[in-house]
């Protein structure tokens, strides 16, 4: 039995593959999961949906309100006074608590009688105070109202929410409306109150105008100030002093240098006669005249008379006398030039003599005007701002009439009656309920295959345990008649369960193709796995085929193999090896074929020792010599030792998994015990498997037993 050598059938990698999760692994998942996923998804909408449906809807109606700048204001304002909006950040948000205020709430809820509203006091206590009962409507009317100043601009958004649509409109207009008078009644009562004031204040301003004037004029009567064409009189004088005496120094000058020129002239026989002075005298240039012609007489006669001719002497003479009174009429002009350059030396200094006393004078004045000029300073001061208010007055006494004033926001974007409730958005809402419950239902989907242990796969086992699949064997839903699956097997051997014990045995032979096992050990990691059916039903499928068959149920502390073939447990494997039963009085045949049943037996609580015994390897030599095939169905490898004794004397041993349920850690762990122990394992089965469910999981292996291979077997 043990002379083969092929401890490992097929060439499996050992290493533990990856979980490489594609597309098609994700598809697959879903498709086996497509009821969990509906499971979680369609209660969620469903009661997202009922839940909505109880919501009672509410409409929002939206109103726009732009806020006017300084620049943009539609009347003369009173800047000082009544200063008109920023239309800055600040302002904008300031304006959006106004909209806000407990004090415009209140004139809303008295406009419009909301304090009689149901909607507003359905949820007030009876038990309230007057007072606390309208606070309350306050409070419920401002859980409705929204502002929302739009960024980047000066416009504010009123939004105004109820659960009748005409009444959001209505009230957002209120709102708005409420707004703008209160904006136009305060700013009339501060134009008013202005008024008042500008009214006092002028006034008191024209009484100190009057004063300070006043007191100008005696200040300068007291000191001497009095002015013309804007100067005083002392002022006056000195600049026409100055002015003069500018004069007088230019007169002194050009007569100073008329006569240097003239005293210059003088020191030449002819200079005097020459000078601009002497030539410019009248009577000089007629005498010069009458000199001429008597020297032109004198030159015509001299070629006809001599010189001792009376006629020349007398022209001689004549001449003479001409220039003597010429020389006598130059010394009186330059006499006359002494005379005027004297003149101008004295009118120069008595003007600057003058000129020096005024100044004296006009430097007191200025001293006296520094007290003049304080006063005209403070006159001027009360004049100027009683202009400045008198001009105020005009502008406020414009605007005191209410119908003129405008007030500093414009409506330009009215509320209308909403089409559509904004609450709840039912579309919304289930939109977003569907995408969080598939969300959900996808995490959940995946929680489950995160969790999902077990295999579903021989692909599967040979990956998490290193050991070849040899195959699994489908679920089956057994009719009423078929009181144990061998007996199922027994009636329908064409079914997908009969081909799975066939192809079990196939898979067995060709894992040790040149000597195939004769005696074939059935065990798993757990109870509960489906060992104990599968070694039955494969020893009653070779036993029908012809062979020669015994069934050994070694599984001593909790046998089954008795129950489903039909046989008594007494006496049985623990009685034979006891040495109080012989082979022959063990041996039993199976109700559904010819199968030889070798019971568990008597109760023993040394199983172990029985197992691993030499009557036991006895046993099984002649097993083998008499039967073709000796099949041993043996405890779980975690529950107790036997199955690892037990797979020392086997040609081959099965490691059985259910499908969907042995956790992959306990099979690996069972794998390496039996390796550990020596046992020649075949491969691992996989048992109990869902054929339609294990479509669903997209191995090569999961189309097996369903689908369009279900017309191959019957039943």
């Amino acid at each position: 039995m043990h002379d083969m050598v092929n401890p490992m059938p097929y060439a499996v990698n050992t290493d533990i593959a990856s979980d490489d999760v594609g597309i098609g692994e994700i598809l697959a998942a879903l498709r086996r999961r497509i009821w969990v996923l509906l499971g979680v998804v369609l209660p969620v909408v469903a009661l997202t949906f009922g839940a909505l449906t109880l919501i009672t809807p509410r409409y929002t109606a939206e109103l726009l309100i732009m806020i006017e700048s300084d620049g943009n204001s539609r009347f003369v304002s009173l800047d000082s006074v009544v200063a008109g909006l920023a239309g800055d950040a600040e302002s904008i948000q300031s304006e959006a608590h106004v909209l806000a205020s407990r004090a415009l709430a209140d004139r809303v809820v008295q406009q419009l009688g909301l304090d009689r509203d149901p909607e507003f006091t359905a949820r007030i206590d009876s038990d309230l105070t007057a007072g606390a009962a309208y606070s309350a409507v306050l409070d419920a009317y401002a859980e409705r109202l929204e502002i929302a100043p739009l960024e980047n601009s000066r416009v504010i958004a009123v939004r105004f929410s109820s659960e009748v649509a005409e009444k959001s409109a209505e009230i957002a207009n209120a709102v708005a409306n409420e707004y703008l008078q209160s904006r136009l009644e305060t700013k009339f009562e501060l134009t008013r109150q202005a008024n008042t004031w500008l009214g006092g204040r002028i006034a008191e301003l024209r009484g100190k105008v009057a004063d300070a004037e006043a007191a100008v004029e005696r200040a300068r009567g007291e000191l001497g100030l009095l002015e013309g064409d804007g100067l005083t009189l002392a002022s006056q004088e000195l600049v026409e002093l100055n002015t003069q005496l500018v004069i007088a120094r230019t007169d002194r000058a050009e007569a100073e240098a008329r006569l240097q020129q003239v005293e210059r002239l003088t020191r030449t026989p002819s200079g005097v006669a020459s000078s601009t002075a002497v030539l410019e005298s009248p009577l000089i240039q007629r005498l010069r005249e009458q000199e001429a012609e008597v020297e032109r007489r004198v030159a015509e006669l001299s070629s006809e008379l001599g010189d001792k001719h009376p006629r020349m002497i007398q022209l001689r003479a004549e001449a003479a006398d001409l220039r003597n009174r010429i020389d006598r009429e130059a010394d009186k002009v330059i006499a006359g030039l002494r005379n005027q350059v004297s003149v101008a030396r004295a009118r120069e200094r008595a003007l600057s003599e003058s000129l020096d006393q005024m100044k004296a004078r006009v430097t007191v004045a200025n001293q006296d005007e520094i007290q003049l000029r304080a006063l005209e300073r403070e006159a001027e001061a009360n004049r100027a701002l009683l202009d400045t208010l008198l001009a105020r007055q005009k502008e406020t006494l414009s605007q005191e009439d209410l119908d003129f004033q405008q007030p500093d926001a414009t409506v330009f974007s009215p509320a209308v009656v909403p089409a559509e409730p904004s609450y709840p958005r039912k579309a919304i809402v289930l939109g977003l309920a569907t995408v969080g419950s598939i969300i959900l239902g996808l995490l959940v989907v995946l929680l489950l295959e995160l969790l999902d242990s077990g295999f579903r796969s021989g692909e599967q086992f040979e990956q998490y345990t290193g050991v070849a699949s040899i195959g699994f064997v489908p679920t089956v839903r057994k009719p009423a008649e078929y009181r144990t699956m061998p007996g199922y097997l027994a009636g329908r051997p064409t079914s997908a369960f009969g081909e799975s014990m066939r192809t079990l045995n196939w898979s067995l032979r060709l894992a040790f193709p040149d000597d195939p096992p004769r005696t074939v050990l059935f065990t798993s990691a757990l109870p509960g796995e489906g060992k104990t059916t599968i070694a039955s039903c494969m020893a009653t499928a070779e036993s029908n085929a012809g062979r020669r068959v015994v069934l050994i149920d070694a599984d001593i502390r909790q046998p089954e193999c008795h129950d489903l073939t039909g046989v008594d447990r007494e006496p049985g494997l623990t009685n034979l090896l006891a040495g109080d039963a012989s082979l022959n009085d063990v041996l039993a045949t199976s109700e559904w074929s010819g199968l030889h049943v070798i019971a568990a037996g008597t109760p023993s609580p040394n199983a172990p020792n029985l197992l691993g015994s030499r009557r036991m390897k006895a046993l099984l030599a002649k097993l083998v010599e008499r039967y073709d095939l000796v099949i041993i169905d043996s405890p779980p490898v975690m529950a107790a030792a036997d199955s690892r004794i037990l797979c020392t004397l086997a040609d081959a041993t099965v490691l059985v998994a259910r499908w969907g349920k042995t956790r992959r850690q306990n099979a690996r762990l069972a794998v390496r015990q039996l390796q550990a122990a020596g046992a020649r394992l075949a491969g691992g089965l996989l048992s109990m498997v869902d054929a339609k469910r294990n479509a669903h999981y997209g191995y090569g292996d999961s189309g097996a037993y369903s689908g369009d291979l279900d017309k191959y077997y019957a039943g």
